[in-house]
Protein backbone atom coordinates (compact mmCIF):
# COMPACT_ATOMS: atom_id res chain seq x y z
CA UNK A 1 0.00 0.00 0.00
CA UNK A 2 3.11 2.22 0.48
CA UNK A 3 4.15 1.88 -2.57
CA UNK A 4 0.93 2.83 -4.55
CA UNK A 5 0.19 5.57 -2.40
CA UNK A 6 3.87 7.25 -2.75
CA UNK A 7 3.54 6.61 -6.87
CA UNK A 8 -0.34 8.28 -6.88
CA UNK A 9 -0.79 11.11 -4.24
CA UNK A 10 1.25 13.49 -6.81
CA UNK A 11 -0.22 12.27 -9.69
CA UNK A 12 -3.91 12.32 -8.19
CA UNK A 13 -2.74 16.38 -6.88
CA UNK A 14 -1.71 16.65 -10.59
CA UNK A 15 -4.61 15.44 -12.51
CA UNK A 16 -7.58 16.95 -10.53
CA UNK A 17 -5.81 20.63 -10.54
CA UNK A 18 -5.50 19.82 -14.06
CA UNK A 19 -9.69 19.77 -14.42
CA UNK A 20 -11.51 22.04 -16.46
CA UNK A 21 -14.97 22.29 -16.61
CA UNK A 22 -16.37 21.94 -20.03
CA UNK A 23 -18.47 25.64 -20.92
CA UNK A 24 -21.55 25.36 -23.49
CA UNK A 25 -22.50 29.19 -22.62
CA UNK A 26 -25.75 27.52 -25.18
CA UNK A 27 -26.54 26.13 -22.53
CA UNK A 28 -25.63 27.56 -19.34
CA UNK A 29 -27.54 30.28 -21.00
CA UNK A 30 -31.09 28.49 -20.49
CA UNK A 31 -29.80 26.50 -17.05
CA UNK A 32 -33.15 25.60 -14.87
CA UNK A 33 -35.77 26.38 -17.62
CA UNK A 34 -38.11 24.00 -17.93
CA UNK A 35 -37.86 21.94 -20.85
CA UNK A 36 -41.59 21.77 -22.97
CA UNK A 37 -40.94 19.76 -26.27
CA UNK A 38 -37.68 17.63 -27.60
CA UNK A 39 -37.64 16.85 -31.46
CA UNK A 40 -34.92 14.13 -32.60
CA UNK A 41 -33.59 14.41 -35.82
CA UNK A 42 -31.35 11.27 -37.24
CA UNK A 43 -28.73 11.82 -40.16
CA UNK A 44 -27.63 9.05 -42.46
CA UNK A 45 -23.87 8.68 -43.10
CA UNK A 46 -23.20 10.58 -46.07
CA UNK A 47 -26.01 13.02 -45.15
CA UNK A 48 -23.86 15.89 -44.56
CA UNK A 49 -21.45 14.84 -47.55
CA UNK A 50 -24.13 14.64 -49.90
CA UNK A 51 -25.59 17.95 -48.81
CA UNK A 52 -22.33 20.13 -49.62
CA UNK A 53 -22.07 18.35 -52.76
CA UNK A 54 -24.76 16.54 -55.09
CA UNK A 55 -22.30 15.65 -57.51
CA UNK A 56 -20.20 13.25 -55.05
CA UNK A 57 -20.03 9.97 -56.22
CA UNK A 58 -22.67 7.26 -56.69
CA UNK A 59 -22.10 4.92 -54.20
CA UNK A 60 -22.17 7.32 -51.06
CA UNK A 61 -26.21 7.61 -51.78
CA UNK A 62 -26.15 3.75 -52.44
CA UNK A 63 -23.98 3.35 -48.63
CA UNK A 64 -27.31 5.58 -47.69
CA UNK A 65 -29.92 3.28 -48.97
CA UNK A 66 -28.31 -0.07 -48.04
CA UNK A 67 -27.60 1.36 -44.30
CA UNK A 68 -30.57 0.35 -42.06
CA UNK A 69 -30.82 3.96 -39.21
CA UNK A 70 -30.57 4.10 -35.55
CA UNK A 71 -34.55 4.01 -34.72
CA UNK A 72 -35.44 7.08 -33.21
CA UNK A 73 -36.72 5.21 -29.82
CA UNK A 74 -33.09 4.28 -29.58
CA UNK A 75 -31.44 7.63 -29.52
CA UNK A 76 -34.73 8.53 -27.50
CA UNK A 77 -33.84 6.02 -24.98
CA UNK A 78 -30.88 7.56 -24.20
CA UNK A 79 -31.27 10.93 -23.00
CA UNK A 80 -31.28 11.35 -19.58
CA UNK A 81 -33.66 14.69 -19.27
CA UNK A 82 -37.37 14.34 -20.44
CA UNK A 83 -40.13 16.98 -21.51
CA UNK A 84 -40.89 19.13 -18.16
CA UNK A 85 -37.46 18.72 -16.39
CA UNK A 86 -35.63 21.15 -15.54
CA UNK A 87 -32.33 22.18 -17.90
CA UNK A 88 -29.69 20.41 -16.70
CA UNK A 89 -26.44 21.30 -18.90
CA UNK A 90 -24.44 18.53 -17.43
CA UNK A 91 -27.49 16.20 -18.36
CA UNK A 92 -26.85 17.40 -21.74
CA UNK A 93 -23.26 17.09 -22.05
CA UNK A 94 -23.38 13.57 -20.42
CA UNK A 95 -26.23 12.59 -23.24
CA UNK A 96 -24.02 13.70 -25.92
CA UNK A 97 -21.16 11.22 -24.35
CA UNK A 98 -23.58 8.26 -24.04
CA UNK A 99 -24.75 8.35 -27.75
CA UNK A 100 -21.39 8.29 -29.17
CA UNK A 101 -20.36 5.68 -26.55
CA UNK A 102 -22.53 3.46 -28.16
CA UNK A 103 -20.37 2.88 -30.88
CA UNK A 104 -22.77 3.33 -33.70
CA UNK A 105 -23.38 7.30 -33.58
CA UNK A 106 -20.44 9.32 -34.83
CA UNK A 107 -21.57 13.16 -33.97
CA UNK A 108 -24.33 14.01 -31.41
CA UNK A 109 -25.26 17.04 -31.19
CA UNK A 110 -28.02 19.15 -28.51
CA UNK A 111 -28.70 22.40 -28.67
CA UNK A 112 -31.65 24.53 -27.00
CA UNK A 113 -33.82 27.49 -28.08
CA UNK A 114 -35.77 29.37 -26.23
CA UNK A 115 -40.29 28.64 -26.62
CA UNK A 116 -40.92 30.81 -23.95
CA UNK A 117 -39.76 33.13 -20.69
CA UNK A 118 -39.54 29.97 -18.75
CA UNK A 119 -39.40 27.16 -21.06
CA UNK A 120 -36.90 25.66 -23.51
CA UNK A 121 -37.08 23.86 -26.74
CA UNK A 122 -34.57 21.08 -27.57
CA UNK A 123 -33.04 19.73 -30.69
CA UNK A 124 -31.02 16.32 -30.83
CA UNK A 125 -28.89 15.32 -34.19
CA UNK A 126 -27.60 12.30 -34.43
CA UNK A 127 -25.56 11.04 -37.48
CA UNK A 128 -25.00 7.10 -37.77
CA UNK A 129 -21.84 5.18 -38.63
CA UNK A 130 -21.52 2.59 -41.31
CA UNK A 131 -21.62 -0.41 -38.64
CA UNK A 132 -21.53 -3.45 -41.23
CA UNK A 133 -18.48 -5.28 -42.04
CA UNK A 134 -18.10 -8.23 -44.32
CA UNK A 135 -14.47 -8.34 -44.10
CA UNK A 136 -11.25 -10.52 -45.91
CA UNK A 137 -8.46 -9.84 -43.52
CA UNK A 138 -4.36 -10.63 -43.01
CA UNK A 139 -3.20 -9.60 -39.58
CA UNK A 140 0.37 -9.44 -39.22
CA UNK A 141 2.70 -8.94 -36.30
CA UNK A 142 6.24 -10.29 -35.19
CA UNK A 143 6.78 -13.15 -37.51
CA UNK A 144 3.19 -14.49 -36.50
CA UNK A 145 -0.01 -14.22 -39.35
CA UNK A 146 -3.92 -15.06 -39.17
CA UNK A 147 -6.05 -14.31 -42.32
CA UNK A 148 -9.82 -15.19 -42.10
CA UNK A 149 -13.49 -13.59 -42.79
CA UNK A 150 -14.82 -11.37 -40.30
CA UNK A 151 -18.64 -10.20 -40.09
CA UNK A 152 -19.88 -7.58 -38.04
CA UNK A 153 -22.76 -5.43 -37.49
CA UNK A 154 -22.96 -3.01 -34.43
CA UNK A 155 -26.58 -2.09 -34.69
CA UNK A 156 -28.83 -4.65 -35.75
CA UNK A 157 -31.77 -3.52 -38.04
CA UNK A 158 -30.85 -0.32 -36.13
CA UNK A 159 -31.67 -1.30 -32.41
CA UNK A 160 -28.11 -0.78 -31.44
CA UNK A 161 -27.17 -4.89 -30.91
CA UNK A 162 -23.84 -6.06 -32.33
CA UNK A 163 -22.92 -9.54 -33.68
CA UNK A 164 -19.50 -10.52 -34.19
CA UNK A 165 -18.83 -13.26 -36.41
CA UNK A 166 -15.33 -14.76 -37.13
CA UNK A 167 -13.64 -17.50 -38.72
CA UNK A 168 -9.43 -17.61 -39.27
CA UNK A 169 -6.51 -19.48 -39.88
CA UNK A 170 -2.69 -18.93 -39.30
CA UNK A 171 0.39 -20.00 -38.01
CA UNK A 172 -0.19 -19.94 -34.78
CA UNK A 173 -4.17 -20.42 -33.90
CA UNK A 174 -7.30 -21.67 -35.98
CA UNK A 175 -10.97 -21.33 -35.36
CA UNK A 176 -13.79 -19.05 -34.44
CA UNK A 177 -15.24 -17.07 -32.16
CA UNK A 178 -19.30 -15.56 -32.43
CA UNK A 179 -19.90 -12.52 -29.96
CA UNK A 180 -23.29 -11.09 -29.38
CA UNK A 181 -24.30 -7.60 -27.20
CA UNK A 182 -27.22 -6.43 -26.15
CA UNK A 183 -26.72 -3.08 -24.27
CA UNK A 184 -30.22 -2.64 -23.60
CA UNK A 185 -32.06 -5.94 -22.70
CA UNK A 186 -35.85 -5.87 -23.82
CA UNK A 187 -35.72 -2.37 -23.54
CA UNK A 188 -34.23 -1.93 -20.00
CA UNK A 189 -30.94 -0.72 -18.81
CA UNK A 190 -29.52 -4.45 -18.14
CA UNK A 191 -26.67 -5.51 -20.90
CA UNK A 192 -26.45 -8.90 -21.76
CA UNK A 193 -22.94 -10.24 -23.67
CA UNK A 194 -22.70 -13.37 -24.97
CA UNK A 195 -19.73 -15.27 -26.18
CA UNK A 196 -18.17 -18.20 -27.90
CA UNK A 197 -14.75 -19.46 -29.54
CA UNK A 198 -13.06 -22.62 -31.10
CA UNK A 199 -9.36 -22.27 -31.65
CA UNK A 200 -6.84 -23.99 -31.65
CA UNK A 201 -5.43 -23.58 -27.61
CA UNK A 202 -8.45 -22.65 -26.43
CA UNK A 203 -12.23 -22.63 -26.10
CA UNK A 204 -14.89 -22.05 -24.18
CA UNK A 205 -18.06 -19.40 -24.05
CA UNK A 206 -19.20 -16.21 -21.57
CA UNK A 207 -21.96 -14.67 -19.90
CA UNK A 208 -22.62 -11.32 -18.40
CA UNK A 209 -25.59 -9.57 -16.90
CA UNK A 210 -24.88 -5.61 -15.65
CA UNK A 211 -26.52 -2.59 -15.42
CA UNK A 212 -23.77 -0.11 -15.32
CA UNK A 213 -23.77 3.54 -14.05
CA UNK A 214 -24.97 5.41 -17.31
CA UNK A 215 -25.15 8.66 -15.69
CA UNK A 216 -22.55 9.99 -12.98
CA UNK A 217 -26.22 11.23 -11.37
CA UNK A 218 -27.29 7.47 -11.13
CA UNK A 219 -25.81 5.70 -7.65
CA UNK A 220 -26.15 2.08 -8.02
CA UNK A 221 -24.35 -0.40 -10.46
CA UNK A 222 -24.19 -3.99 -10.35
CA UNK A 223 -22.41 -6.57 -13.02
CA UNK A 224 -22.37 -10.58 -13.10
CA UNK A 225 -20.64 -12.50 -15.53
CA UNK A 226 -19.95 -16.39 -16.18
CA UNK A 227 -17.45 -18.45 -18.11
CA UNK A 228 -15.95 -21.59 -19.28
CA UNK A 229 -12.93 -22.24 -20.75
CA UNK A 230 -10.64 -25.23 -21.96
CA UNK A 231 -7.30 -24.31 -23.13
CA UNK A 232 -3.38 -25.57 -23.49
CA UNK A 233 -1.04 -22.57 -22.03
CA UNK A 234 2.33 -22.59 -23.32
CA UNK A 235 5.68 -21.49 -22.53
CA UNK A 236 8.01 -19.60 -24.51
CA UNK A 237 11.99 -19.16 -24.50
CA UNK A 238 13.65 -17.11 -27.04
CA UNK A 239 10.67 -17.19 -29.19
CA UNK A 240 10.35 -20.97 -29.04
CA UNK A 241 7.67 -22.91 -26.90
CA UNK A 242 9.14 -25.67 -24.91
CA UNK A 243 6.36 -27.18 -23.16
CA UNK A 244 2.21 -27.01 -22.88
CA UNK A 245 -0.22 -28.11 -20.74
CA UNK A 246 -3.65 -28.39 -20.27
CA UNK A 247 -6.09 -26.11 -18.13
CA UNK A 248 -9.63 -26.18 -17.24
CA UNK A 249 -11.00 -22.80 -15.86
CA UNK A 250 -14.65 -21.47 -14.64
CA UNK A 251 -14.91 -18.54 -13.13
CA UNK A 252 -18.33 -16.51 -11.79
CA UNK A 253 -18.08 -12.98 -10.72
CA UNK A 254 -20.24 -10.51 -9.27
CA UNK A 255 -19.72 -7.11 -8.42
CA UNK A 256 -22.11 -4.11 -6.91
CA UNK A 257 -21.67 -0.68 -5.36
CA UNK A 258 -23.33 2.63 -4.55
CA UNK A 259 -22.27 6.12 -4.83
CA UNK A 260 -22.70 9.51 -2.89
CA UNK A 261 -21.38 12.17 -5.67
CA UNK A 262 -21.60 13.05 -8.64
CA UNK A 263 -18.28 14.76 -9.67
CA UNK A 264 -16.59 14.10 -6.42
CA UNK A 265 -17.39 10.53 -5.74
CA UNK A 266 -16.73 8.13 -2.86
CA UNK A 267 -18.39 4.28 -3.53
CA UNK A 268 -19.03 1.42 -1.32
CA UNK A 269 -18.82 -2.00 -3.11
CA UNK A 270 -19.45 -5.45 -2.60
CA UNK A 271 -19.00 -8.59 -4.41
CA UNK A 272 -17.11 -11.92 -4.97
CA UNK A 273 -16.08 -14.75 -7.29
CA UNK A 274 -15.97 -18.11 -7.81
CA UNK A 275 -12.72 -19.68 -9.56
CA UNK A 276 -11.84 -23.21 -10.23
CA UNK A 277 -8.72 -24.24 -12.04
CA UNK A 278 -7.51 -28.19 -13.05
CA UNK A 279 -5.04 -28.68 -14.69
CA UNK A 280 -3.42 -32.04 -16.92
CA UNK A 281 -0.31 -32.81 -18.75
CA UNK A 282 -0.95 -32.63 -22.70
CA UNK A 283 1.83 -34.29 -23.60
CA UNK A 284 2.45 -36.98 -20.79
CA UNK A 285 5.79 -38.13 -21.00
CA UNK A 286 7.40 -34.70 -20.75
CA UNK A 287 9.94 -34.14 -18.34
CA UNK A 288 8.64 -30.46 -17.88
CA UNK A 289 5.28 -31.67 -16.48
CA UNK A 290 6.75 -30.66 -12.76
CA UNK A 291 6.08 -27.22 -13.85
CA UNK A 292 2.52 -28.13 -13.75
CA UNK A 293 0.38 -26.15 -11.30
CA UNK A 294 -1.82 -27.97 -8.56
CA UNK A 295 -5.86 -27.63 -9.21
CA UNK A 296 -7.14 -24.96 -7.20
CA UNK A 297 -10.81 -23.42 -5.97
CA UNK A 298 -11.07 -19.85 -4.71
CA UNK A 299 -14.18 -18.96 -3.37
CA UNK A 300 -13.92 -15.40 -1.89
CA UNK A 301 -16.43 -12.88 -1.03
CA UNK A 302 -15.24 -9.35 -1.47
CA UNK A 303 -16.00 -5.61 -0.45
CA UNK A 304 -14.03 -2.03 -0.78
CA UNK A 305 -14.69 1.45 -1.48
CA UNK A 306 -12.86 3.92 -4.34
CA UNK A 307 -13.07 7.60 -4.77
CA UNK A 308 -12.46 9.74 -7.66
CA UNK A 309 -12.88 13.37 -8.91
CA UNK A 310 -14.45 13.36 -12.66
CA UNK A 311 -14.67 15.66 -15.35
CA UNK A 312 -15.73 14.96 -18.82
CA UNK A 313 -14.06 16.07 -22.35
CA UNK A 314 -14.10 15.41 -25.75
CA UNK A 315 -10.93 16.01 -27.89
CA UNK A 316 -9.95 15.47 -31.31
CA UNK A 317 -6.72 13.29 -33.57
CA UNK A 318 -5.56 11.83 -29.84
CA UNK A 319 -6.01 8.23 -31.28
CA UNK A 320 -8.39 8.67 -33.56
CA UNK A 321 -8.46 10.00 -37.03
CA UNK A 322 -10.41 13.19 -36.27
CA UNK A 323 -13.80 11.76 -34.84
CA UNK A 324 -14.69 13.07 -31.29
CA UNK A 325 -12.79 10.96 -28.59
CA UNK A 326 -14.72 11.29 -25.13
CA UNK A 327 -12.22 11.63 -22.01
CA UNK A 328 -12.98 11.08 -18.61
CA UNK A 329 -10.56 13.33 -16.76
CA UNK A 330 -9.52 12.98 -13.39
CA UNK A 331 -8.70 10.52 -10.96
CA UNK A 332 -9.65 7.80 -9.06
CA UNK A 333 -8.67 5.16 -6.32
CA UNK A 334 -10.01 2.07 -5.59
CA UNK A 335 -9.40 -0.17 -2.81
CA UNK A 336 -10.60 -4.17 -2.25
CA UNK A 337 -10.09 -6.88 -0.11
CA UNK A 338 -11.37 -10.56 -0.81
CA UNK A 339 -11.03 -13.95 1.55
CA UNK A 340 -11.43 -17.28 -0.04
CA UNK A 341 -12.90 -19.52 2.29
CA UNK A 342 -12.89 -22.84 3.35
CA UNK A 343 -16.31 -23.11 4.20
CA UNK A 344 -17.29 -22.03 1.52
CA UNK A 345 -15.33 -24.76 -0.68
CA UNK A 346 -12.29 -22.85 -1.49
CA UNK A 347 -9.53 -24.89 -1.17
CA UNK A 348 -7.07 -22.09 -1.88
CA UNK A 349 -7.75 -19.81 1.05
CA UNK A 350 -6.21 -16.32 2.62
CA UNK A 351 -6.32 -12.66 1.93
CA UNK A 352 -6.58 -10.89 -1.54
CA UNK A 353 -5.72 -7.18 -1.05
CA UNK A 354 -5.89 -5.28 -4.59
CA UNK A 355 -5.37 -1.17 -5.46
CA UNK A 356 -5.52 0.24 -8.75
CA UNK A 357 -5.36 3.95 -9.65
CA UNK A 358 -5.99 5.52 -12.72
CA UNK A 359 -5.74 9.26 -13.45
CA UNK A 360 -5.99 11.51 -16.82
CA UNK A 361 -4.99 15.19 -17.16
CA UNK A 362 -4.86 17.94 -19.30
CA UNK A 363 -2.33 20.18 -18.95
CA UNK A 364 -2.85 22.97 -21.58
CA UNK A 365 -4.77 22.62 -24.80
CA UNK A 366 -2.05 20.47 -26.16
CA UNK A 367 -0.64 18.48 -23.67
CA UNK A 368 -2.69 15.45 -21.56
CA UNK A 369 -1.01 12.94 -19.21
CA UNK A 370 -2.53 10.02 -17.91
CA UNK A 371 -1.99 6.27 -16.97
CA UNK A 372 -3.21 3.30 -14.55
CA UNK A 373 -1.47 1.74 -11.43
CA UNK A 374 -2.32 -2.01 -10.45
CA UNK A 375 -0.92 -4.15 -7.36
CA UNK A 376 -2.32 -7.41 -6.28
CA UNK A 377 -1.49 -10.14 -3.95
CA UNK A 378 -2.49 -13.09 -1.98
CA UNK A 379 -1.45 -13.58 2.05
CA UNK A 380 -1.88 -17.34 1.74
CA UNK A 381 -0.78 -19.76 4.55
CA UNK A 382 1.07 -16.89 6.56
CA UNK A 383 3.07 -16.04 3.39
CA UNK A 384 2.73 -13.31 0.99
CA UNK A 385 2.20 -14.73 -2.57
CA UNK A 386 1.61 -14.19 -5.99
CA UNK A 387 2.13 -10.37 -6.21
CA UNK A 388 1.68 -8.67 -9.59
CA UNK A 389 2.42 -4.64 -10.52
CA UNK A 390 1.15 -3.30 -13.68
CA UNK A 391 2.09 0.48 -13.98
CA UNK A 392 1.32 2.20 -17.56
CA UNK A 393 1.48 5.91 -18.07
CA UNK A 394 1.37 8.28 -21.33
CA UNK A 395 1.90 11.39 -22.43
CA UNK A 396 -0.06 13.26 -25.50
CA UNK A 397 1.79 16.44 -27.21
CA UNK A 398 -0.40 18.08 -30.34
CA UNK A 399 2.17 20.38 -31.52
CA UNK A 400 -0.42 20.99 -34.66
CA UNK A 401 -4.22 20.02 -35.32
CA UNK A 402 -3.77 16.83 -36.90
CA UNK A 403 0.05 15.81 -35.31
CA UNK A 404 0.30 13.91 -32.10
CA UNK A 405 3.28 13.05 -30.38
CA UNK A 406 3.22 9.76 -27.84
CA UNK A 407 5.36 8.59 -25.45
CA UNK A 408 3.65 5.16 -23.47
CA UNK A 409 5.48 3.21 -20.71
CA UNK A 410 4.29 -0.42 -19.01
CA UNK A 411 5.87 -2.20 -16.34
CA UNK A 412 4.39 -5.56 -15.40
CA UNK A 413 6.19 -7.00 -12.80
CA UNK A 414 5.18 -10.35 -10.83
CA UNK A 415 6.80 -12.56 -7.90
CA UNK A 416 5.74 -15.65 -6.17
CA UNK A 417 3.49 -16.83 -9.02
CA UNK A 418 2.39 -20.00 -10.35
CA UNK A 419 5.21 -22.25 -11.65
CA UNK A 420 3.72 -21.66 -15.19
CA UNK A 421 3.12 -17.82 -14.92
CA UNK A 422 4.91 -15.87 -17.89
CA UNK A 423 3.65 -12.99 -19.91
CA UNK A 424 5.34 -12.19 -23.38
CA UNK A 425 6.74 -9.34 -25.68
CA UNK A 426 7.39 -8.63 -29.01
CA UNK A 427 5.76 -8.43 -32.23
CA UNK A 428 1.91 -6.24 -32.41
CA UNK A 429 1.69 -6.08 -28.38
CA UNK A 430 4.95 -3.70 -28.22
CA UNK A 431 8.15 -4.44 -29.81
CA UNK A 432 7.21 -4.17 -33.36
CA UNK A 433 10.44 -4.93 -34.73
CA UNK A 434 10.74 -9.00 -33.21
CA UNK A 435 9.24 -12.11 -33.59
CA UNK A 436 5.73 -12.30 -31.29
CA UNK A 437 6.78 -14.65 -28.68
CA UNK A 438 10.82 -13.63 -28.38
CA UNK A 439 10.92 -12.31 -25.04
CA UNK A 440 9.07 -14.21 -22.30
CA UNK A 441 9.18 -13.93 -18.27
CA UNK A 442 7.75 -12.75 -14.98
CA UNK A 443 9.34 -8.52 -14.94
CA UNK A 444 7.97 -6.75 -18.43
CA UNK A 445 9.30 -2.89 -19.24
CA UNK A 446 8.13 -1.46 -22.31
CA UNK A 447 8.73 2.23 -23.70
CA UNK A 448 7.44 3.67 -27.04
CA UNK A 449 7.94 6.68 -28.73
CA UNK A 450 5.68 7.32 -31.40
CA UNK A 451 4.71 10.76 -33.74
CA UNK A 452 2.01 10.66 -36.30
CA UNK A 453 -0.44 12.60 -38.18
CA UNK A 454 -3.34 12.82 -40.45
CA UNK A 455 -2.90 14.48 -43.87
CA UNK A 456 -6.07 16.07 -45.70
CA UNK A 457 -6.50 13.19 -48.15
CA UNK A 458 -9.58 11.01 -48.19
CA UNK A 459 -10.18 8.51 -49.93
CA UNK A 460 -13.96 6.96 -49.77
CA UNK A 461 -13.54 8.49 -46.19
CA UNK A 462 -10.38 7.27 -45.21
CA UNK A 463 -8.19 9.74 -43.85
CA UNK A 464 -4.36 8.94 -44.67
CA UNK A 465 -2.27 9.30 -42.07
CA UNK A 466 1.43 8.38 -41.70
CA UNK A 467 3.83 7.37 -38.18
CA UNK A 468 7.30 6.99 -37.11
CA UNK A 469 7.74 5.09 -33.46
CA UNK A 470 11.21 3.55 -31.61
CA UNK A 471 9.98 0.95 -29.13
CA UNK A 472 12.51 0.03 -26.38
CA UNK A 473 12.09 -3.04 -23.74
CA UNK A 474 12.47 -6.06 -22.61
CA UNK A 475 10.98 -9.38 -20.05
CA UNK A 476 13.45 -11.10 -17.37
CA UNK A 477 12.58 -14.49 -15.97
CA UNK A 478 12.28 -14.55 -12.57
CA UNK A 479 15.47 -15.00 -11.51
CA UNK A 480 16.82 -12.74 -13.73
CA UNK A 481 18.20 -8.95 -12.63
CA UNK A 482 16.68 -6.30 -14.34
CA UNK A 483 19.84 -4.72 -16.66
CA UNK A 484 19.55 -1.94 -18.60
CA UNK A 485 21.84 -3.26 -20.91
CA UNK A 486 19.44 -6.19 -22.00
CA UNK A 487 16.81 -3.76 -23.38
CA UNK A 488 16.07 -4.33 -27.22
CA UNK A 489 14.75 -1.96 -29.33
CA UNK A 490 13.63 -1.30 -32.68
CA UNK A 491 12.53 1.56 -34.80
CA UNK A 492 10.05 1.72 -37.90
CA UNK A 493 7.97 4.05 -40.27
CA UNK A 494 3.88 3.20 -40.65
CA UNK A 495 1.22 4.17 -42.13
CA UNK A 496 -2.59 5.08 -40.80
CA UNK A 497 -5.75 4.10 -42.75
CA UNK A 498 -8.21 6.61 -40.38
CA UNK A 499 -12.17 5.29 -41.31
CA UNK A 500 -13.79 8.38 -40.21
CA UNK A 501 -17.55 6.76 -40.74
CA UNK A 502 -16.97 3.48 -39.53
CA UNK A 503 -17.82 2.08 -36.11
CA UNK A 504 -15.88 -1.16 -36.62
CA UNK A 505 -12.28 -0.80 -36.65
CA UNK A 506 -11.62 3.22 -36.09
CA UNK A 507 -7.90 3.10 -37.71
CA UNK A 508 -6.03 0.06 -39.52
CA UNK A 509 -2.08 0.07 -38.94
CA UNK A 510 0.84 -1.27 -41.51
CA UNK A 511 4.00 -0.69 -39.42
CA UNK A 512 7.48 -1.78 -40.97
CA UNK A 513 10.18 -1.95 -37.80
CA UNK A 514 13.43 -2.89 -37.97
CA UNK A 515 15.14 -4.27 -34.61
CA UNK A 516 18.52 -2.00 -33.62
CA UNK A 517 20.00 -4.95 -31.34
CA UNK A 518 20.67 -7.40 -34.06
CA UNK A 519 19.09 -7.88 -37.18
CA UNK A 520 15.37 -8.34 -38.31
CA UNK A 521 12.47 -6.65 -40.31
CA UNK A 522 8.67 -7.73 -39.30
CA UNK A 523 5.60 -5.96 -40.64
CA UNK A 524 2.23 -5.15 -38.86
CA UNK A 525 -0.85 -5.16 -40.13
CA UNK A 526 -3.65 -5.38 -37.76
CA UNK A 527 -7.16 -3.25 -36.82
CA UNK A 528 -6.25 -1.98 -33.46
CA UNK A 529 -5.63 1.89 -33.10
CA UNK A 530 -3.26 1.76 -30.98
CA UNK A 531 -1.58 -0.18 -28.02
CA UNK A 532 -2.84 2.65 -25.63
CA UNK A 533 -5.68 4.69 -26.26
CA UNK A 534 -6.38 7.95 -23.86
CA UNK A 535 -10.20 7.48 -23.79
CA UNK A 536 -9.89 3.64 -22.25
CA UNK A 537 -8.82 5.49 -18.87
CA UNK A 538 -12.34 4.72 -17.21
CA UNK A 539 -12.42 6.80 -13.88
CA UNK A 540 -15.58 6.54 -11.73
Amino acid sequence: MKVILTLFLPLFLLSSSCLARIIRPDLEFYNGKRITSIEIVRKNIFDDVLATNKHHPVYYRWANRLHIMTKESVVRRELLFAVGEKLDPEKIIETERNLRLNGFIGEANITAKPDSADGVDILVVTSDLWTSKVSIYVDLAGGKYATGVDLTEQNLLGYGKMIDVLGQVGNDQDGYHAIYLDNRLIGSRIALGLSINDFTYENGFSLSLSRPQYSLSVPTSFAMSYSRLHSRPRLFFEGKEYFRYRENQEDFRFESSYTFGRFRRLSIIAGGFYKSNKYSPDQIDSPLNSLIPSNEIITAPSAGLSGALVQYDVERYLDAPGTPEDLTLGAGLKITLSKSLKSLGATYTGLAPAFTAQFLGKLSEHAFIGGSEQITWWHHNGRNERFRHITEAAFYYKPLTTNVLVLHTLTDFAWRQKSAYQVYLGGGNGLRGHSFYEFAGTKLALANVEYRFYTPIEILTVRLGFAGFFDIGNVWRYNEHIRFGDLKSDVGLGLRFGLTRSSTSRVVNFDVARALTHYGLYVTFSSSTSMFRLSNINIQ
